[in-house]
């Protein structure tokens, strides 16, 4: 618990500096590119894969809304790319999931807190603890607040289809996020 801390605040404090210097872009503007950066950690939920790496994991990632002015029920289209990652016992388990996004607001714009929530699909790379290079097809459910133009709070949860390591374990590399990012 006293890691998660560490890694929430470290994760908060980078986010506020880095977004510090930055203009407000102009929120969902068509044909305008925004990077989004997000920080923090993953929970795998799953028993035999979080055993492998014990307790929980650094996450980072990037976004990108490349401003398609086709908004699916009012949603953003979005292609991102996440790292959760955690070094043991010499090796480095990790999941790398490829994902195209859409994400609805779920709160009117004129608030000042606002809620959203969407879903991902897309591609994991994963690096058990005993076998690397598997690659499976999987989804994300995501929820988030905006605490303004540019900083927000996110949390979601990857769905993963299962594998067998070369150990010959069931592994799923599903699992819970939780991260502070900021948009550009």
């Amino acid at each position: 618990m006293r890691t998660l801390f560490r890694i929430l605040t470290m994760s908060v404090a980078a986010t506020v500096l880095a977004s510090a210097p930055l203009r407000a872009p102009a929120q969902n503007e068509p044909g305008r590119w925004q990077v989004s950066l997000k920080c923090g950690a993953f929970f795998p939920g799953q028993g035999t894969m979080r055993d492998q790496a014990t307790g929980e994991w650094w996450y980072a990632g990037i976004d990108l809304d490349p401003g398609f002015r086709y908004r699916p029920d009012n949603g953003t289209i979005r292609f991102g790319v996440d790292f959760d990652f955690r070094a043991t016992e010499g090796r480095t388990v990790f999941t790398i999931p490829v994902l195209a996004k859409v994400t609805w607001p779920i709160s009117t714009a004129s608030e000042t807190a606002r809620l959203y929530g969407g879903l991902g699909v897309g591609s994991y790379f994963m690096n058990s603890r005993y076998s690397g290079a598997v690659v499976k097809p999987g989804a994300q459910f995501i929820a988030g607040i905006e605490l303004g133009p540019k900083l927000f709070i996110e949390a979601s949860y990857d769905w993963v289809s299962a594998f067998y390591d070369d150990e010959g374990n069931a592994l799923r590399a599903d699992g819970i996020k939780v991260a502070v990012g900021v948009r550009f």
